[in-house]
């Protein structure tokens, strides 16, 4: 009876054992980053024991997806299940940052400590001095040189104890400010603390005695990437200086230190399976449901048929068509950073430069002094597929000076890819009318107005420039408003729209000037927005 009841409880005992995971802290080694979403490479070893075993990967993002995770291992240990939990117990572990703001913020709160005992000592003291100035003025009568010491005594020691008491009353003031930040930076990583962690449990079947290296992969979607330039013109006779970055964001709990990463613009979470082409029935529409927005799912001319379904979509309509929408690329494009990176758990665009490089381009200023009278200058840039560019908003700078913001988008139609480089303020453009030729006259029952408008274009730099120069004259909307243009300056006339433009090659340090002249002739007893 005895022997059974041994051999059961040893039989619980190893039972118990054999279940029990081994826990196994790892290292984030390398990560490819998708506009939303990451994959996580983590790394890892253990010296196991022969027998079939559960390891736990522990300390990992609580947000992981369990069906991306793929676990690999070395030599002859066999991986034969995985699964994934979430731990609420054991929280992250305090980094380096929150050990050494715990350490300063130890040390203020010493500092100021020590600052209000001093303060009080100073205090006592002062109270001391006064109430030993009354006592011996009530009990001893001094002479008149004792009297001159004991007052210089009193106003020297009060004057110097007062100071001091300033100078701690300040020093305290800022030691407040200063654990004021600390608390609130603190909070901020703490917070990130309390997260739950996840963990990867696998169950191995080991056949020797020996180290184990243990690789794991999984994805999380609270991370991403977006490109972004920095577009850089020296001179206008020289290419395009081009830094193209990526703004990498992460929020998993996990700080990714000194990884290995990957940036591409695939989307992982389209759906592998391949579409089913199903039966396209013709039925007839009421009325009623054109204006409702109705899903016509097979229409060759759906925005024919529901012109206004957008805007006039019901609830259900809205959480149909509402979808997370992803880059769309024709190709997948990849990029490898070459040096290590340290990503930090805070949801905050981390800046890394991908590539340098130059791109030949075409300069050209435009104006409108019409409506602006600035020089815009644009480059026009081909052969930009070599790049591998993605879309992204770009910082814009003139022989190094920021002067705004543009958007790349390489998804286009056209061979040159424009681009606009912000007001070039050395161009200076001057627009007013010509007063000699600007007039009104009645003939008979009509009013004609003579315009005439002069533009004045200066080059300040030393090279030549080209510019197009946009303006405009009225155009009729009705049979008795007569518009002629008299003179058009050399420009090329759009009779549409009434748009004049010139094509003018302006030297260094040199002026152009253009004029054009137009009549407007309408009836007297009417009024025209002229």
């Amino acid at each position: 009876m005895k022997i059974q009841l041994f051999t059961a409880v040893l039989l619980v005992t190893v039972s118990a054992h054999a279940q029990s995971p081994v826990s196994l802290t790892s290292q984030v080694k390398a990560v490819t980053v998708y506009p939303r979403g990451a994959q996580v490479e983590h790394q890892t070893s253990k010296f196991l024991t022969s027998g079939r075993q559960v390891i736990a990967f522990t300390g990992l993002a609580s947000e992981l997806d369990p069906s991306s995770i793929s676990v690999s291992s070395n030599g002859d240990v066999r991986v034969l299940s995985v699964s994934s939990q979430v731990n609420h117990l054991n929280e992250s572990k305090k980094s380096k940052r929150i050990v050494l703001l715990e350490d300063s913020l130890e040390t203020f709160e010493f500092d100021l400590k020590f600052n209000q005992n001093m303060l009080s000592v100073y205090g006592e003291e002062r109270k001391m001095i006064i109430a030993n100035q009354k006592v011996g003025w009530e009990k001893s009568a001094f002479a008149i040189e004792d009297l001159e010491d004991l007052s210089d005594f009193y106003r020297d020691r009060l004057a110097d104890i007062m100071l001091k008491e300033m100078e701690l009353q300040n020093k305290t003031k800022t030691l407040n400010e200063n654990i004021a930040k600390l608390r609130a930076q603190l909070a901020e990583h703490n917070s990130k603390l309390s997260r739950s962690t996840g963990e990867i449990l696998v169950e191995v079947q080991v056949p020797s005695n020996g180290n184990a290296e243990f690789s794991f992969k999984y994805m999380i979607q609270n991370a991403g990437w977006t490109p972004s330039y920095n577009v850089n013109v020296a001179e206008v006779d020289q290419p395009l200086q081009v830094s193209y970055n990526a703004k990498v964001f992460q929020n998993t709990g996990l700080d990714w230190e000194g990884v290995q990463l990957t940036l591409t613009n695939a989307n992982p979470n389209l759906n592998g399976s391949k579409p089913d082409i199903h039966p396209w029935r013709l039925y007839f529409i009421e009325q009623a449901e054109l204006y409702r927005g109705a899903r016509a799912d097979y229409s060759n001319k759906r925005m024919e048929m529901a012109p206004q379904s957008a805007m006039m979509m019901d609830a259900e309509d809205e959480m149909f068509t509402t979808q997370v929408e992803y880059p769309v690329n024709d190709a997948v494009t990849q990029f490898k950073i070459r040096t290590k990176h340290n990503v930090p758990s805070n949801g905050k665009p981390q800046v890394i430069n991908i590539d340098v490089f130059t791109m030949p381009a075409k300069y050209q200023y435009y104006t409108a002094p019409k409506f602006d009278p600035t020089a815009f200058l644009i480059a026009k840039v081909s052969g930009f597929e070599a790049y591998d560019l993605l879309p992204g908003e770009a910082n814009l700078f003139l022989t190094n000076t920021f002067v705004g913001q543009t958007f790349i988008n390489p998804n286009i139609t056209a061979d040159t890819l424009e681009l606009s480089l912000g007001r070039d303020q050395s161009i200076i453009v001057k627009r007013e009318k010509i007063k000699d030729f600007s007039t009104t006259k009645k003939i008979g029952s009509s009013t004609k107005e003579s315009l005439g408008i002069a533009l004045s274009i200066r080059n300040t730099k030393g090279t030549k420039i080209e510019l197009i120069v946009e303006d405009q004259i009225p155009v009729s909307s009705d049979k008795d408003i007569e518009v002629s243009l008299n003179d058009n300056g050399g420009a090329k006339l759009e009779q549409s729209t009434g748009k004049l433009t010139w094509t003018k090659v302006i030297l260094g340090t040199s002026t152009e000037t253009i004029q054009f002249k137009y009549d407007v002739k309408y009836p007297s007893d009417r009024k025209i927005n002229l």
